[in-house]
């Protein structure tokens, strides 16, 4: 009796184990791979030359259909129009309106708050952090009509952050997102 006892403990130890250790790593963030930017940006370019739309041009000033012109050169950094800059891709293809990565030693974050607008759009808020101190943020508003409307849309943010400035870059297309967050390199340029 205590044997079969000991040997049932034992394998419902080993099974829970076993569940924990299935839904954390369900939880780490995916790999995102060149090829997928490469193959969102290509589409980007065809669409654009097919549809009779024109380009929707960003709501911030530092709006620039150029970001168009950005050729992938490795997993860190891309060219856009002669200049280069050290990046991360924060999704692609049908991104996730919550994350963490890390860039250029910060920690950005991002998440919806539960409240949506009646139009089905949704706020995302980005938080840049150095070490444990919050030293930008940005809010994103996500909407889908907005987007459906036009063959590709770009919207950028730049943030002047204490050490240097980054460039958040949302970009759509065909039902597919792209979002990156890019920075000039004064080694690379």
């Amino acid at each position: 009796m205590k044997r079969a006892l000991f040997v049932f403990l034992l394998s419902l130890i080993v099974s829970v184990s076993l569940c924990i250790n299935q839904s954390s790593t369900k939880l780490a963030s995916p790999t995102i791979s060149i090829s997928d930017v490469v193959s969102f940006l290509t589409e980007a370019k065809e669409n654009l030359n097919k549809c009779n739309t024109t380009l929707k041009l960003p709501l911030s000033p530092q709006s620039d259909p150029a970001y168009l012109n950005i050729t992938v050169l490795n997993e860190t950094i891309l060219r856009v129009n002669g200049a280069l800059y050290e990046y991360v891709v924060l999704g692609v293809q049908n991104v996730s309106f919550s994350g963490e990565t890390s860039f250029k030693g910060h920690r950005i974050t991002w998440s919806t708050p539960k409240n949506l607008t009646t139009t089905g759009g949704q706020r995302i808020d980005f938080k840049i952090y150095r070490e444990s101190s919050l030293i930008g943020s940005l809010v994103y508003w996500y909407i889908p009509f907005q987007l459906d409307s036009y063959c590709v849309t770009i919207h950028t943010k730049s943030l002047k952050l204490p050490d240097g400035e980054i460039i958040f870059v949302f970009m759509h297309t065909g039902g597919k997102d792209l979002w990156i967050v890019m920075a000039k390199n004064k080694y690379y340029s």
